[in-house]
């Protein structure tokens, strides 16, 4: 039986920190960071690369956060090491079917997209410089999602 995978998005849209929440039937997957227009182009560029082929391994710092993240695929799965150094140092291993787990990303940003629309909030009109959904960000998920329509 396969898993169903989901995907919730948060992303504080005035201070820049984001939450990708990626479940399954036996585990819930946190990525945190800070500042959205860096660390979601670099999550979706790492995935791609996996995607394709063109990469193994990536390790992502969470900025604003004291964890970081080892992202490593042989191309079917993903897998995940999440180091966490506050309160206390622990490591936690994830591993998810690649394609599954990228349409999870894919479906929760496109909901995340159309939630922000619905309340009026999206597209946006005036974007400062490093704006958590900016056109560098929007780009990153175009073309990540163009990807898994290929």
């Amino acid at each position: 039986m396969k898993n169903k995978y989901m995907c919730t998005i948060q992303i504080n849209l005035d201070g820049g920190d984001i939450q990708f929440d990626v479940s399954n039937d036996e585990q819930l997957f946190s990525f945190r960071s800070g500042l959205a227009f860096i660390a979601i182009p670099q999550f979706f560029s790492t995935l791609t690369s996996f995607y394709q082929g063109n990469t193994n391994q990536v390790t992502i710092d969470c900025h604003g956060y004291f964890d970081y993240y080892i992202f490593s695929s042989d191309g079917e799965y993903i897998l995940i090491k999440h180091k966490s150094h506050y309160p206390i140092e622990r490591i936690v291993n994830y591993q998810f079917t690649l394609r599954e787990y990228m349409e999870a990303i894919e479906q929760g940003f496109k909901k995340y997209l159309v939630q922000l629309e619905n309340e009026g909030i999206f597209p946006f009109k005036d974007q400062a410089f490093a704006h958590p959904l900016g056109e560098d960000v929007l780009n990153a998920f175009y073309n990540f999602s163009s990807l898994l329509k290929a």
